[in-house]
């Protein structure tokens, strides 16, 4: 739970994204579970807003920054 949790979310229309993002093709979203969610036992729920623009794809997962390692991420298309 320690971990950053990755939330990238990837647009239809790469012009959608704030200029500052566009160079990297997706809006970051990441987060740490005690800042943004609620923990239960080992589970962290969160309530994300996402951007308004289509979304053509969701990336999630956690990643330790201090080791620059990920420890799982999982990918899904939006509305297909």
């Amino acid at each position: 739970m320690q971990a950053k949790f990755i939330l990238h979310v990837i647009p239809v229309d790469p012009a959608d994204l704030p200029a500052h993002r566009r160079r990297y093709g997706f809006d970051n979203l990441d987060f740490y579970c005690d800042q943004s969610g609620e923990r239960f036992d080992d589970q962290c729920t969160v309530i994300a807003q996402l951007p308004d623009y289509a979304i053509d794809r969701i990336r999630v997962g956690q990643w330790i920054a201090e080791e620059d390692r990920t420890l799982w991420k999982a990918e899904f298309a939006v509305g297909r």
